[in-house]
């Protein structure tokens, strides 16, 4: 699913766990955005993921998840 542009603050659900994140910070690589995702349980001591976001014509989008808002 692709949205006009990822920010901080978004939710995002996890495609195979099911899990929903919140986009906490983005950053720029030397050839691609990732996005540091955390996740919104407080039992869930994982720590902060990292995921590509992944530029269309149409969009944006983070690899392997879902905006949780369309979910």
């Amino acid at each position: 699913m692709n949205v006009k542009k990822v920010c901080t603050g978004q939710m995002w659900k996890n495609v195979e766990s099911g899990e929903i994140f919140v986009v906490t910070s983005l950053y720029k690589d030397v050839l691609a955005s990732y996005a540091l995702l955390r996740t919104v349980k407080q039992e869930s001591h994982e720590g902060n993921k990292r995921a590509r976001v992944l530029r269309t014509p149409s969009g944006e989008g983070i690899s392997g998840f879902t905006l949780a808002e369309l979910v």
